[in-house]
């Protein structure tokens, strides 16, 4: 029976306070409570969408054969992958083999064309006097051939039986001398 008398407790004591709960009514008199004032805050997000692209590298405008130009540097030449001359003792001023003379003060002042490269007027290895002649109708006679004089630049076309057997590309700036070795 004691259990008894302690459920009938709690429940009077919960109904009573059920009933107080929802009795109970607002003050009249009480203010109407709104939350504190805040200013409002807005946030813009813009999206803005470019294209960006870099500006293409400028072509090396000097003379040359493939990435090998006239007036390069020793270093930039060896960078070419073309060759790997090197200053020395022995070459303090002026390095060359069959393919380029450099000089510390001109840089590069001859390339020899490979035996497949073509003049910028399309002669080549093979071609004879006569076709150069009429590519190049200033060309002059040297020791070895002819050579055509143009901007900046000129041709050394090694001739032998009346045949182009080398072609040079010389600078015409080249005040070392190192674009004469190996002509």
């Amino acid at each position: 029976m004691k259990n008894t008398v302690k459920i009938a407790f709690v429940s009077a004591v919960a109904a009573a306070l059920g009933l107080t709960a929802c009795t109970s009514t607002p003050d009249q008199n009480a203010a109407a409570q709104t939350p504190a004032s805040t200013p409002s805050t807005s946030v813009i997000t813009e999206v803005e969408t470019a294209t960006v692209t870099n500006p293409p590298e400028q072509a090396d405008s000097r003379p040359g054969y493939g990435a090998l130009k006239l007036g390069m540097t020793l270093e930039e030449a060896r960078a070419t992958g073309q060759t790997n001359l090197s200053f020395s003792e022995g070459n303090p001023f002026c390095v060359a083999d069959g393919t380029v003379a450099i000089s510390k003060q001109d840089g590069v002042s001859r390339i020899t064309l490979p035996a497949d490269g073509r003049t910028s007027k399309g002669i080549a290895i093979g071609y004879g006097i006569d076709q150069v002649r009429m590519a190049y109708p200033n060309a002059q006679e040297y020791r070895a051939g002819l050579s055509a004089q143009l901007d900046g630049y000129s041709y050394a076309f090694v001739i032998e039986n009346d045949s182009v057997v080398a072609i040079k590309l010389l600078s015409n700036n080249a005040a070392s001398g190192c674009d004469q070795a190996d002509l």
